[in-house]
Order: structure tokens, then C-alpha cells, then sequence
């Protein structure tokens, strides 16, 4: 890819035959065959209709084949304490908070792609919002972020778990079918991509069933091309390389979901901070003992000869 990459440049080379199932090495595949979100782009634009919506499946279905058996969520403590509480509170219900990606601490993310809205005025109504008919692909999504990396990762706890003053918990991604399901590996990219094509071909498509569906008289325009919110799902999960220490999973559901905006997510372990306070830890073997949930409280071991904190 150049530095100007385009969605209509990508291209994927397809395998010639089927994979053998009986000899399928899974840690061996995810080492070779690392998730590419831009592939699986190329791949569901060669589709329309029903026949993308049979493709979107069968990526559904492979990303799944990424997920690892523990994933883990660390979660800060701060002076806030009803923030605190109801942190706590969600993690006795058994269940994670998604919020806005706008509210995330990467002013890029979700936007490892755009279009020029110059090449999109192309009606009346659409130069009247200057060509830019959605302006935030994530106005209709609630997300959280988890990840690969486990309790011996002193980035994340010194980033996402205030300093060793909060916890981290472990999920049991096999365990956890509302979780999983909804779950998508990080990609990490240097680049961003142009889908002003793609756009552009949306826009006509919609100023044609608008103008179709108008001239029969229906009062409701309803359109049922899902190529926009299939391409955003997936493109949605990438970020720029410099965020690739996270080693990111990333759950996303619709804003309007059931349930939103939390999903159900049963613990495996609780993880207590090497300087969570003495209220918070005993607050957390408190949930841990009703839960039935092993805790943990990292500390450190002053002649140890490796960069390891101990679990006591």
C-alpha cells in the first residue's frame, strides 16, 4: 500500500483450495495469518445483497477463530467514589460498561478511515450538507476495549488501572457467549484508508431509492443494504501501530441494543492492584467471595531477579 490507500486499490488473493480441517493448526494460523481488516473488505466488496450478507457471515466467523481463551479488562479506582461504586456495582452484576468511542483516549480512533466529501456533491440535498452525509461512523455504537495482555503488563496497569491503584479481571472468553459474540481482535495499521469511492456509490444508490420509493408514494424510505454498517464494524476495529503494546480486543454493540449500554461478562478472576487501597481491595474480595471468583492482590517482590509482580 502507498500513502495514499485507496478502497477500490485493495486486493486479496484468495486461497485456491478449502482449508484442511482435520490438520488445522489454530496458534500456528493466527501466528501466519494475522487479522486484516482491509482484506476483509476487498473481500466483502465482491458481494452484493444477499451474497454480501453471506460473506459478512463467513468473516464473522473466521474473526471469531482470533479470539483467545482469557482476555482481560483493567479498570481504574480514583477520588470519584461514585464513579467507584458504580464500577464495582457493574462488576457484581457480572457485566462490562461500553461507552462513545468519542469518549476513548485516541482522537483516532475508529478513524483508520475517511472520504472526501468534495467528491460527494454530486445532488442538491447532498450539497447542502456539503457532501458529508455521516459524520461520525460511531454516533450508533457503544464499545470497551480488553485485552491479550495479562497482569504481568506494567503499561496497562500504570495506563488503564490508575497507577496499581485499581483492578483487572479475567474473562473466560468460552464461558462468556454475550461477550464473545460481540468481540473483535485490534488491528494496527499505519495508514489510513480512502473509501470516498465506496461513498460515493452509496450516495447514488440512496438518491436512486429515495427518489424510487418517493414516486410510489411510500413516506418511509427504507433501504436495505448494509454494505456502510458491515465496512464500519469491521474497519472500526483498527488502530494506529504506535497503540500495539495494548495488544487490544474490542468489544462493540449497537447503541440501541438490548441491554445496552452493558454487556453480560461472568469473571474468572479479580486481580487487586499492587497499591489499591485497603477499602477498594477489601470491597473487591467482598464481590469475589459472593461471585465465587478467586482474587488476587498483586505485590512485589523486592529480591526477585525478573520484572515480575507476584499474585498472593
Amino acid at each position: 500500500a502507498g500513502e495514499d490507500m485507496k478502497i477500490e486499490e485493495l486486493y486479496c488473493l484468495l486461497p485456491a483450495s478449502p482449508v484442511d480441517e482435520k490438520n488445522f493448526d489454530l496458534e500456528k494460523w493466527r501466528r501466519e495469518c494475522p487479522m486484516d481488516y482491509f482484506k476483509a473488505v476487498y473481500v466483502l466488496q465482491q458481494g452484493k445483497g444477499i451474497v454480501q450478507d453471506e460473506i459478512f457471515k463467513s468473516i464473522y466467523r473466521v474473526v471469531r477463530l482470533y479470539l483467545p481463551d482469557t482476555l482481560y479488562k483493567y479498570y481504574s479506582l480514583t477520588d470519584d467514589q461514585e464513579l467507584n461504586t458504580k464500577k464495582l456495582e457493574t462488576l457484581m452484576s457480572k457485566k462490562i460498561f461500553l461507552s462513545d468511542i468519542k469518549d476513548f483516549n485516541d482522537p483516532f480512533d475508529s478513524k483508520a478511515f475517511y472520504y472526501d466529501p468534495e467528491c460527494l456533491k454530486i445532488s442538491p440535498e447532498l450539497n447542502r450538507c456539503d457532501g458529508k452525509f455521516i459524520d461520525d461512523f460511531t454516533t450508533y455504537i457503544k464499545s470497551t476495549s480488553l485485552t491479550a495482555n495479562d497482569v504481568q503488563s506494567m503499561p496497562m496497569w500504570a495506563h488503564y488501572a490508575g497507577n496499581h491503584t485499581g483492578f483487572c479481571v479475567s474473562y473466560n472468553m468460552a464461558n462468556n457467549p454475550e461477550l464473545s459474540s460481540c468481540t473483535f481482535p485490534v488491528q494496527y495499521s499505519a495508514e489510513r484508508l480512502d473509501i470516498t469511492s465506496v461513498m460515493k456509490k452509496y450516495a447514488e444508490m440512496l438518491l436512486e431509492e429515495i427518489s424510487r420509493q418517493a414516486s410510489l408514494g411510500n413516506k418511509q424510505i427504507v433501504v436495505e443494504d448494509l454494505s456502510i454498517i458491515y465496512m464500519t464494524l469491521l474497519l472500526s476495529n483498527i488502530k494506529h501501530v504506535s497503540w500495539n503494546y495494548e495488544k487490544e480486543y474490542r468489544c462493540t454493540i449497537a447503541a440501541n441494543a438490548t441491554g445496552s449500554p452493558y454487556v453480560s461478562a461472568n469473571p474468572k478472576q479479580i486481580f487487586v492492584g499492587l497499591k489499591c487501597s485497603y477499602k477498594n481491595a477489601m470491597k473487591l474480595q467482598e464481590i469475589g467471595d459472593k461471585l465465587g471468583v478467586p482474587v488476587h492482590r498483586m505485590g512485589f517482590d523486592e529480591i526477585s531477579p525478573s520484572y515480575k509482580l507476584s499474585i498472593i
